[in-house]
This record gives structure tokens, C-alpha cells and sequence, in this order.
């Protein structure tokens, strides 16, 4: 199994893993959660940066992290950005759900799926648009949290992920997500 393959599969695995302590616990508990891990995570950049030698990170960074990125932790310090912005600034904890299910499922699938897609996007040559249909089929069991509402929040997170924003998708897949939900 690849690197990316890796990846990927640590990125699903942990955003269904939060959706399950966060319909287990509560909102706040999670907020909780993410805070902690966004500080421990600044730390550990930090001290990364300063050229400490920290056995588990290594190991994680060698396993996971992408080659040309910003700073060590880049990809994780925006992906649990990305699950603090639903958890901000909406209150249903199924619509919650929805959006780091999307974050997580749909963006990992697209990737997935995206890296072996042959149909370059027009407006995209980097993308796939079977990586994009990938995104939408895999963020419709979403269904489960939000009903029919996942068919255009699923549609919108594929544009968004599709699109050439030069802002990590970790972000803007959320971001996008949650300001649909708040105005719907």
C-alpha cells in the first residue's frame, strides 16, 4: 500500500472515529477534544521546527505527512481546523456530522479514486472528474445525519474540492459545508 493509499485511509478512519465520540459525548466535549489537539499539535510543530527529535512524530510524519508541505503537521493542523469550523459555528450535531463525514469520507475517496481517474477537469488539471463523482457518491451516506439536504451539500463540497483554490481542501471543504448549512 502506498504513502498516499495510507493516507487517505488515516484520514477517513479518523474523521469517522470523531463523528462516533461526538455523537457518543457531546458538541462540547468534542470542541474540548479538537482544542487540546490543535495546542498539543501547535507544540509539537513548534519543537519540530526547532529540530527536536520526537520518536512518534517521526514515525507519523514518515507514514503520513506529504512531501512539500509548509511546516511539519501542516495536513493535520488543517484537518483539525477543519473539524473545528462545523463544530463552531453550527448547533445540530447530525449537520456536524454531515460536514467532517464529507471532510473525511468524500474527501478521502476522492483522492482515492481521483489519483487512478483518467477525465482530467477542464477547469482543474490536477483533478479527476472521477474523483469528483467519487467525492459526491461517497459523502451521500451522509443521507443518515441530514436527509435530502446531503445531495446539495454533497455537490457543493465536490465543486469545492475540485476547484483550484490554493487554500487546503481540509478547509475549504468545511467552510463551504457549514456557511451552506447555516444559510439553508
Amino acid at each position: 500500500m502506498n504513502e498516499e493509499t495510507q493516507r487517505q485511509i488515516f484520514h477517513i478512519i479518523l474523521g469517522i472515529v470523531t463523528i462516533a465520540i461526538l455523537l457518543y459525548y457531546s458538541k462540547g466535549f468534542m470542541i474540548a477534544a479538537v482544542f487540546f489537539t490543535i495546542i498539543a499539535g501547535t507544540i509539537v510543530i513548534n519543537m519540530r521546527l526547532l529540530k527536536k527529535k520526537i520518536a512518534f512524530v517521526q514515525w507519523f510524519e514518515k507514514h503520513f505527512e506529504r512531501k512539500n508541505i509548509w511546516f511539519p503537521g501542516w495536513g493535520s493542523a488543517c484537518y483539525a481546523a477543519g473539524v473545528l469550523i462545523p463544530l463552531t459555528f453550527l448547533t445540530n450535531n447530525a449537520e456536524i456530522a454531515a460536514i467532517i463525514f464529507m471532510l473525511a469520507v468524500g474527501d478521502g475517496f476522492s483522492t482515492l479514486i481521483g489519483r487512478i481517474g483518467k477525465t482530467k477537469l477542464p477547469y482543474n488539471k490536477k483533478k479527476t472528474l472521477e474523483g469528483t463523482v467519487a467525492f459526491f457518491v461517497a459523502t451521500l451516506p451522509a443521507y443518515y445525519f441530514v436527509g435530502s439536504l446531503i445531495v446539495p451539500l454533497a455537490i457543493i463540497g465536490a465543486i469545492v474540492e475540485s476547484i483550484d483554490l490554493k487554500i487546503d481542501d481540509n478547509l475549504t471543504i468545511p467552510i463551504a459545508g457549514t456557511a451552506f448549512l447555516l444559510v439553508v
